[in-house]
């Protein structure tokens, strides 16, 4: 996983419980890096598992939860350092459907050996976003809390369901976003 990832879930664990909370993940994990990061490295996917998992019984919420959590938080820091140029989209249901063929195909380029999730979208005639997530990672929840930090950031609101899910044995999540007026 991005060395980015790790970068902005210390800063958010620092954020809101504080540096002595980070210090105890990091006593506990006892991460391969030493809990210093480089954006642009690769590190083990079952280091931010771990941290997670740590997290969960430090404050009692349940991993899903967490992930959800970090992904609101992570958008605006994802959106704030895209490669892509991302000015002309000024809405939440356009910036999901580029996702898979503009965010990630720079995200990419800049970074080859970078493995991304796969969306696909098929959009309902009630208005509906129907979004399919793909990932040997299982980071579902983490898309949630990504699309849910993007509508607060286009000030959309939205309802998510998760009638299908990798958790439960599915080959692929489906996400059923719903846009309120």
């Amino acid at each position: 996983m991005q060395g980015s990832i790790y970068t902005i879930f210390s800063e958010m664990v620092i954020e809101k419980l504080g540096i002595s909370a980070w210090n105890e993940l990091l006593d506990k994990v006892k991460p391969n890096s030493e809990g210093i990061y480089t954006n642009s490295m690769q590190y083990e996917d079952s280091e931010i598992m771990s941290f997670v998992a740590e997290l969960s019984t430090l404050t009692q919420i349940d991993p899903p939860t967490l992930v959800r959590t970090f992904g609101e938080y992570l958008f605006i820091h994802l959106l704030n350092r895209s490669p892509a140029n991302l000015s002309h989209i000024d809405n939440l249901k356009d910036f999901l459907i580029c996702i898979e063929g503009v965010i990630h195909k720079e995200v990419k380029r800049v970074y080859p050996d970078s493995y991304l999730p796969s969306f696909k979208f098929d959009e309902k005639p009630n208005g509906d976003l129907i979004m399919f997530y793909q990932s040997k990672r299982k980071l579902c929840h983490l898309s949630e809390g990504l699309i849910s930090g993007a509508a607060q950031h286009f000030k959309q609101a939205i309802v998510i369901k998760h009638p299908e899910c990798m958790h439960d044995g599915a080959k692929k999540c489906k996400l059923v976003i719903s846009f309120k007026d």
